[in-house]
């Protein structure tokens, strides 16, 4: 398929990957490039929306992408960065890795440092634990890798993805499988249309729902 996101000027984009080159994680560059291009594509397709949500923030390499792009494109808005950071990465059936770093010190450096904080909201728990009740146009699921993962932290936010906005998951790859058996069955619900793709990461819109059958008189 054709991308049907639009892509970003230089401006915006150069010093976002420059911010996030030396932040330890797995976003490649060009996965961060499509990141940069969703954040302000959601952002601009959904101007009375206000919350970015990711779902696994690690050390921050995408929370600043996120963030980078709304301090350019739309300063009112907000990045939410929920990751419980118990040190677990990975997913549950592929075993689950033990990082010894402390990875909410680090993020909220690393935050700090490319002066985002005005622009970021750290949460610390598990995407089902925290409370949630406004709208969100741009959802990233990165937390763990295994199917029942997935599907509790993209179940959690659904219902408050507006239509038209986009959800995005990494590591859209066979090395974690339980990520693309989600993200396909979603794709083939007919409620959500790829628009995107670069490397492991993965874009869907979600579509506006239909309203029911009207019976013919």
């Amino acid at each position: 398929f054709r991308s049907s996101i639009s892509p970003v000027n230089d401006q915006i984009r150069r010093p976002i990957l420059e911010q996030m080159r030396n932040i330890e994680g797995w976003l490649t560059a060009a996965e961060a490039d499509l990141l940069i291009s969703l954040a302000q594509q959601a952002l601009t397709d959904c101007p009375q929306v206000s919350a970015v949500v990711e779902v696994g923030s690690y050390c921050g390499k995408a929370t600043t992408v996120l963030g980078g792009v709304v301090r350019a494109v739309r300063a009112t808005a907000r990045v939410w960065a929920i990751d419980p950071h118990d040190g677990f990465v990975g997913a549950h059936d592929h075993g689950l890795e033990r990082v010894a770093k402390p990875t909410l010190d680090l993020l909220q450096q690393n935050i700090e440092r490319a002066q985002l904080s005005p622009f970021v909201e750290i949460v610390r728990g598990r995407a089902q634990d925290v409370p949630w009740s406004e709208p969100v146009c741009l959802l990233l699921i990165d937390g763990l890798h295994d199917y029942p993962s997935v599907l509790r932290d993209f179940t959690h936010f659904e219902s408050f993805l507006v239509d038209g906005g986009l959800v995005a998951f990494h590591d859209y790859a066979d090395y974690f499988p339980g990520v693309p058996a989600f993200v396909d069955e979603l794709s083939a619900s007919g409620r959500y249309q790829t628009v995107a793709r670069a490397r492991s990461l993965i874009a869907l819109r979600k579509l506006p729902s239909r309203p029911p059958d009207v019976p013919l008189h």
